[in-house]
């Protein structure tokens, strides 16, 4: 279920706005009244050009009715979220909890229902940052008495949720540990293995360079040209090394970003799930705090 981006700043109140005419006025879409009064300075059609007291009351009253009738229909199509919620439908339930807030956006309970349908009655976790903007609408239409009745309800659960959270993460940093330590001893042979065979070819590299760039000022002075055939064996052979040696310094790079990793808490499979129920467990304990809040 996508959420759709609906901006709902005030919850319900009345605005009286100046306007050039006396068209009638339209409510916002979350549920504010908004009167049109027509600026006294301008004719309007009528035999006074003003309009009567008696017609600004007509027209608040017509836009009353219709923001009730919004509202009816908001709270229709709540419930028909929460019977779709209860019976397991909980794509169908978002839809409905996000058509109720299109009509009546004042109203906290559709915007919280599809932070139920995103985790799953708050049981899990992992869509929640995919309605954040209804979790902050619905906890800025609160009212205190509302989150004390939903500390209520989901409080307890929450609360075992992190608990269980805080275990799992501090169970798998010890596992992490564990791991870590006993890899450590391959890990480290490992990094003293490639860091020999580097200096080793870097060093024969070194010989078998310094040799052939040796003997090429002489071949032509030697008769015979005896020393060619060493000079060209000297730098098939550096060429060679050369190779080697960048081979031997990608593994020994390998090695040392190991060696480093497993010095480092948290690099491990478990070191990962630690991490994330350590986070898990953090949402949870906001999620908490936000219920508590007066």
């Amino acid at each position: 279920m996508e959420e759709r981006n609906l901006e709902f700043d005030d919850d319900g109140k009345i605005k009286v706005r100046k306007a050039g005419g006396l068209e009638e006025s339209q409510a916002s879409e979350d549920g504010e009244i908004v009167i049109e009064v027509p600026d006294l300075g301008e004719q309007a059609e009528g035999a006074s050009g003003i309009a009567t007291e008696e017609e600004l009351a007509r027209r608040s009253l017509e836009q009353e009715k219709r923001r009730e009738k919004r509202r009816e229909e908001a709270e229709a199509l709540y419930r028909e979220g929460e019977a779709l919620f209860a019976a397991g439908d909980l794509d169908g339930a978002g839809e409905k909890f996000l058509d109720s807030a299109a009509l009546y956006g004042a109203d906290w309970r559709p915007w919280f229902g599809v932070v139920r349908v995103q985790t799953r009655d708050f049981t899990e976790f992992g869509g929640i940052y995919e309605c954040e903007q209804a979790y902050d609408k619905a906890f800025r239409r609160m009212t205190k008495e509302d989150r004390a009745q939903l500390a209520e309800k989901y409080g307890k659960r929450l609360e075992e949720k992190a608990n269980e959270c805080a275990q799992a993460s501090e169970r798998l940093n010890a596992q992490d540990a564990q791991e870590r330590e006993e890899l450590r001893p391959y890990v480290q042979s490992v990094y003293k293995k490639s860091l020999r065979r580097l200096i080793v070819s870097v060093i024969l590299l070194a010989i078998f360079t310094a040799s052939a760039c040796a003997m090429a000022p002489f071949v032509r002075s030697v008769p015979d040209y005896s020393i060619l055939i060493p000079c060209i064996v000297c730098a098939v052979v550096a060429v060679a090394l050369l190779v080697v040696a960048i081979a031997f310094l990608r593994l020994f790079i390998l090695a040392g970003l190991s060696r480093s990793a497993n010095l480092r808490a948290g690099t491990t499979a478990a070191g990962d799930a630690a991490r994330a129920s350590a986070e898990t467990e953090e949402l949870i304990r906001s999620i908490i705090d936000d219920l508590q809040k007066s």
